[in-house]
């Protein structure tokens, strides 16, 4: 089967990751083809994607070009390549594919109006969320990548969808023996006899990065307990002006996964995800999770209820944020997973191919 994944760029995040981690699985298998709708960034893995015999090839120069005539480009860049399926990644690509005379799918990321928002304000989250929501009812399916996510679509916009949970790469994310867990802590610097918390997003007002700070500094009035921030973003300086004592802002890290591996417990105050790789990557590490109270959140630790490895914290208020830290780093928090199965990409990827045929038998398109 040929499948065509169209998104604006390749550059490191969430979305892309769970595009890496699709095409990775089904490439031995199928034809893949990525094609991008604006110049590569410094951070992109389209070195990655190719390495795995995948070519990605730009099909519409920018966003100027996109206005102007993008869904045509782009219709003639897929001609070529004779897809049986266009899988679409993104606000741009929705738009630019709602009307392919092809069977198509897009998959949604986010919570559409409350991510736009917190990105760009509420006059153009306004708008770019009803745009969105047409394109969207253009596609033969639309995919959710979390139930939090799916019950978004449903009900604040009806649209119909499958929910296909984002997954991890477990032979990457897996967890580490104890003997390699102590190697790790000391290359990693990581105080000895410590109780190691790891967040991971960098420091943003989405993340909640300031108030966690606060109320892990509260919580950690013995001193027996560090906080490591793994990330950059827009609010580095401010929560490094903060001085809370016990707490490592690292900025960027090109692998999380050692801190993964050699931590305690892995901490996200998170104010907005879709299906949070982050967390998935931490409880695949085998780390247990201390997590805020949004709803894909939520999904998580229901998804492990039985093993009591997520428990969460309104992030809303951070009292009970100080608390939840207080009574982990007093022994009575979440405990590490046993069975993380449910996580895996391998497992997204094998429902994202059952999709694919059945869209490709039963035709589509505009």
């Amino acid at each position: 089967m040929r499948i065509a994944y169209v998104i604006s760029t390749l550059d490191r995040c969430g979305p892309v990751n769970v595009l890496y981690d699709i095409v990775h699985r089904l490439a031995p298998d199928h034809e893949l083809a990525v094609f991008t709708l604006a110049p590569e960034p410094a951070g992109s893995r389209a070195a990655d994607f190719e390495a795995l015999g995948v070519p990605v090839r730009r099909a519409v120069a920018g966003r100027l070009a996109s206005a102007l005539g993008g869904s045509s480009r782009l219709a003639r860049a897929l001609a070529r390549f004779e897809p049986d399926v266009v899988h679409a990644h993104g606000f741009r690509a929705y738009r630019l594919c709602r009307s392919l005379p092809l069977p198509t799918v897009a998959t949604v990321h986010n919570e559409l109006y409350d991510d736009f928002a917190t990105a760009y304000g509420r006059p153009l989250a306004l708008w770019m969320t009803r745009s969105e929501v047409r394109a969207l009812r253009r596609f033969d399916l639309v995919v959710a990548c979390s139930d939090s996510v799916g019950r978004v679509l449903a009900e604040r916009y009806a649209l119909a969808c499958e929910c296909i949970r984002n997954g991890v790469d477990q032979d990457l994310y897996a967890p580490a023996s104890e003997e390699r867990r102590a190697r790790l802590r000391a290359e990693l610097g990581y105080e000895a006899g410590a109780t190691i918390l790891v967040s991971t997003g960098g420091c943003s007002r989405r993340k909640g990065t300031q108030p966690l700070i606060r109320a892990f500094a509260a919580a950690n009035a013995a001193g027996g307990a560090r906080l490591h921030i793994l990330g950059g973003g827009p609010l580095y300086e401010q929560c490094r002006s903060l001085g809370a004592p016990g707490v490592v802002l690292h900025g960027f890290v090109d692998d999380v996964i050692p801190h993964l591996q050699a931590a305690d417990l892995f901490v996200s105050a998170s104010r907005s995800e879709g299906m949070p790789l982050a967390v998935l990557e931490a409880l695949s590490c085998g780390l247990p999770a201390l997590l805020s109270t949004i709803a894909p959140h939520e999904d998580v630790a229901g998804l492990l209820a039985d093993q009591g490895c997520v428990e969460c914290f309104d992030a809303a208020d951070e009292g009970a944020m100080r608390r939840a830290l207080a009574a982990a780093l007093d022994g009575a928090g979440p405990a590490r997973p046993a069975d993380v199965s449910a996580l895996s990409s391998a497992v997204m990827a094998r429902r994202y191919a059952q999709a694919y045929r059945a869209l490709a038998r039963r035709g589509g398109g505009a």
